[in-house]
């Protein structure tokens, strides 16, 4: 059975916290840019997907290809919302000693509502939720069930129009397939992308940050998966010259795993940056961990041999 391949479909997204980052000004900014990145990285469009056999190593453009239509399958079925699951989030702030000035946990739990994923807040600061906040989390979650409130936020809505990475986008970089290595016991073929010149165009502000990361993707040889994204910084970048701020460090690293046969879902998200704010020197840290993941709804239908990109 061949994937569906509609005209037009939603991108996908990672639900953000939002506490705590109005304050962080432009680092915020980069955080949320950081975290959209990790599943833009071969949002372009290319070819219809080809055939590779697991002798030799494919060419950038076979592999692209096949990770494109095996993306395109995978966001007709949802899989997000077919599946329960736990998640730890960790944000924390340091300053110029490294000591923590603000530090902000949260403890999810993730189910189908009305067919698209809901995060239900459980816990905060390794403590239950008041009184007051859990009677808002049964609110938000009975409004969404009732249909009067999406289970996305209207920020996260309008991320979806802003933040999208194009062919434009991908034209930036230059890619190399250096081998393969074993990721979560699967094998992998290892794509290494750095900016293609130090004069790219800048267009936006999320140019400035594109044009000077480079990093590494692990694309699963058998599913054509995104199995493991690491981005770093190449070179410091400053803001308005330098006086609204400097960031020194911006490393960035998801991991998604198989958790049953035509099912990807990330488990890790680690995220680090540090820099200078106007006249504070400080560093970011997030960390986001998924596990016990149950299935709560019928299996995707296989991708076709084509639409995922393997040989028949």
């Amino acid at each position: 059975m061949k994937a569906p391949n509609p005209k037009s479909q939603a991108p996908k997204t990672l639900p953000i916290p939002s506490s705590g980052l109005k304050r962080l000004g432009v680092w915020s900014w980069l955080f949320l840019w950081s975290l959209e990145f990790c599943f833009w990285s071969f949002g372009g469009e290319l070819p219809k997907p080809v055939g590779v056999t697991n002798a030799a190593a494919p060419t950038f453009q076979q592999l692209a290809s096949n990770v494109v239509a095996r993306s395109k399958w995978e966001r007709t079925q949802n899989i997000t919302a077919q599946f329960t699951f736990n998640k730890l989030r960790v944000l924390e702030e340091f300053d110029s000693k490294d000591k923590v000035t603000d530090r902000k946990q949260s403890r999810q739990e993730w189910f189908p509502i009305n067919g698209m994923p809901f995060a239900r807040t459980i816990e905060k600061n390794g403590k239950p939720l008041t009184e007051k906040e859990r009677k808002a989390e049964e609110e938000r979650e009975a409004a969404v069930r009732a249909g009067r409130r999406s289970a996305r936020s209207p920020e996260a809505t309008k991320r979806d129009k802003e933040w999208q990475f194009t062919d434009e986008m991908l034209a930036r970089y230059t890619f190399k397939i250096t081998g393969q290595e074993t990721v979560r016991g699967r094998p992998a073929w290892v794509v290494e992308f750095a900016p293609r010149s130090h004069d790219l165009p800048v267009k936006q502000v999320t140019d400035r940050v594109a044009n000077k990361v480079a990093g590494k993707v692990w694309v699963d040889a058998e599913d054509w998966e995104l199995a493991r994204l690491k981005i770093w910084l190449t070179e410091e970048l400053t803001f308005i010259g330098g006086v609204a701020g400097v960031l020194r460090k911006f490393e960035l690293l998801l991991d998604r795993a198989r958790v049953e046969p035509n099912a990807w879902l990330p488990t890790t998200i680690d995220f680090e940056m540090a820099g200078r704010e106007l006249f504070t020197n400080k560093r970011l840290h997030y960390h986001e961990e998924a596990k016990d993941f149950k299935r709560v709804a019928p299996p995707p239908a296989p991708a076709s041999g084509e639409a995922a990109g393997r040989s028949k």
